[in-house]
């Protein structure tokens, strides 16, 4: 408590007269110093006496009650005096707030007449210099128009002359597309008995494959091109002739029509000989394929 008291008394006494009314807000630096130690040594004799006031309570109990009432008296008394300069200090601070924005008003309010009169002659400067564009515009709009008519009456005459070149263009064309139809419907009648042509040809091609395999399936020693009575010797060498002859190494590269045929061979000449075979009475032989 008695620390407590003692700072109250400390910030009151140290500088809260200068925020009093009527007091200068800026004094002398020799001013501030001599209150500013006149304070501290007020506080220091206080703290002394109270130091002593506390060592006669205690040689003298008789003396506890009137050193507590002091404290207690300096410690209501520094309060007041630091709510009242808490107080000084908040209305100083605000007389010095309004006085600044009285003074950034007036300092706005001539900003704002400097940027009106500003604005003000840049948009008059503005409207002469949109005038000025505006005869400029005037002029130009009148030449390009001078202009365009010329244009146009140039483009008039070069979409007559052009008019007749295509009309004589349409006559040559219409010319040429006749001749391209006619020589496009003998190109599709020559693809159409090309077609017809081939058409027969694969006909013929297939009825005659349809005859050799017929043939082929017909009768053992045709196909094995021996006599009925061959020997095997003589059926065994036939048949590894033909069969190489149809061997896929051969026949690389070869069409795929041809391919199938050759594979169609192999199968004929495998069941001829196997028929062959099964006629002397061997069983399944065991050279042929599958």
């Amino acid at each position: 408590m008695q620390a407590s008291f003692q700072q109250a008394w400390c910030f009151a006494l140290s500088g809260a007269g200068q925020y009093a009314p009527g007091i200068s807000n800026k004094p002398g630096v020799l001013r501030r110093t001599l209150r500013r130690l006149g304070g501290q040594v007020i506080v220091l004799a206080f703290v002394l006496l109270d130091i002593g006031g506390l060592g006669f309570a205690l040689v003298a109990p008789i003396w506890v009650v009137p050193w507590v009432a002091i404290n207690v008296a300096a410690l209501v008394l520094g309060s007041l005096s630091w709510s009242e300069d808490k107080r000084i200090r908040r209305e100083s601070a605000t007389a010095i707030w309004r006085q600044g924005a009285k003074v950034r008003a007036a300092g706005w309010r001539n900003l704002e007449e400097l940027q009106r009169e500003t604005q003000r002659q840049h948009q008059e400067a503005e409207r002469r210099q949109r005038q000025e564009e505006d005869e400029r515009e005037a002029q130009k709009r009148l030449q390009t128009a001078l202009r365009q008519t010329q244009e146009q009456l140039r483009e008039a005459e070069q979409r007559l002359h052009e008019a007749k070149g295509r009309e004589k263009q349409r006559q040559k064309q219409s010319e040429q597309a006749e001749r391209l139809r006619q020589a496009e419907q003998q190109r599709a009648e020559q693809r159409r008995r090309q077609a017809e042509e081939e058409r027969e040809a694969q006909r013929t091609r297939r009825r005659e494959h349809k005859r050799v395999t017929a043939q082929f399936k017909s009768d053992w020693w045709i196909v094995l091109r021996v006599a009925p009575s061959a020997s095997k010797d003589e059926i065994v060498r036939k048949y590894r002739h033909k069969i190489k002859q149809c061997h896929p190494d051969r026949l690389v590269g070869l069409a795929p029509e041809l391919l199938k045929r050759a594979e169609e061979q192999t199968k004929a000449l495998n069941r001829a000989y196997a028929n062959a075979m099964r006629a002397r009475g061997y069983g399944r032989p065991n050279g042929a394929a599958a």
